[in-house]
């Protein structure tokens, strides 16, 4: 049944997607309730986050009639939530990435990667973890009085579930692999879909490159003698170098050239003192 709540929310959510400029979906699974609140405080300035049943987000996405929604529709499984914002997306992903904490991984729970536990010292004085850790495959020896990992270890392989006691010692040990953050699943700007992995740039790096190419670029055009209004303080630089080098090296005396001429005088005058005999 289908209620006049329900019909409201869709309303609102259809209207949120029509007047926003990036739209998110992202996936809160695991993610503590108080991780949550903070992530929602610190992103107020950039938009709002809605969590909402998924058929009430698809009928909204529907109703919204917007290029592509099918695809972002498509994101809609399991525990989502919506952000909405009036900034670029890829701001929206960094303010939301700078978020993420890290955790050791609950037990029972199933590792998304290999967890490694490295080789070396641990604080850790001989008892009962030496042995839980060899029962696991971890090589763990008595080494001056404490305990320590004789080689790198795959305590829990990719797929397989954390056994609780695994799951304390990576705990004990400081190994934190789980991220907690809101894990945006994808993005959409005015009709264009953003995948994760396109998101997630590193801005100061994309700059740097762009800053580089564009003195690449200067550089070139001076050499060429391009001019436009970006070039021709480089190309008047250029050319008073070049001609201030060409009058000293003919010996033509100018404000510009007279204390160059005198110190090459100088040097001329050295070099020939020490060649003459006296």
């Amino acid at each position: 049944m289908v209620t006049q709540a329900k019909i409201k929310a869709v309303e609102k959510l259809t209207e949120k997607i029509k007047n926003s400029r990036t739209i998110m979906v992202g996936d809160f699974l695991g993610l503590p309730s108080a991780n949550f609140h903070n992530i929602r405080v610190t992103t107020k300035d950039l938009g709002e986050i809605y969590v909402v049943k998924n058929t009430l987000a698809k009928k909204a996405f529907e109703n919204a009639d917007i290029p592509q929604n099918s695809s972002l529709a498509n994101y809609l499984i399991g525990n989502i939530a919506l952000i909405f914002s009036n900034e670029n997306p890829f701001k929206v992903y960094k303010k939301i990435a700078e978020q993420k904490t890290y955790a050791p991984p609950k037990p029972n729970s199933v590792a998304n990667e290999d967890i490694v536990i490295k080789a070396g010292p641990t604080p850790f004085s001989p008892g009962p973890m030496a042995a839980e850790m060899q029962k696991y495959g971890i090589k763990a020896a008595i080494k001056k009085g404490k305990i320590e990992i004789g080689e790198d270890s795959v305590a829990v392989k990719k797929g397989a579930r954390v056994p609780a006691a695994v799951s304390q010692i990576l705990g004990k040990l400081g190994i934190t692999p789980v991220e907690l953050w809101l894990r945006i699943k994808a993005g959409y700007e005015r009709g264009t879909m953003f995948s994760p992995e396109i998101l997630n740039i590193d801005i100061d790096s994309y700059k740097n490159k762009i800053i580089s190419a564009h003195q690449t670029a200067m550089d070139l055009a001076i050499a060429e003698g391009i001019c436009n209004k970006f070039t021709v303080n480089g190309l008047i630089a250029k050319a008073f170098f070049n001609t201030k080098n060409l009058a000293i090296e003919r010996g033509i005396p100018a404000k510009e050239t007279v204390n160059s001429l005198i110190a090459k005088a100088g040097r001329c005058a050295s070099a020939l003192k020490s060649n003459v005999k006296g």
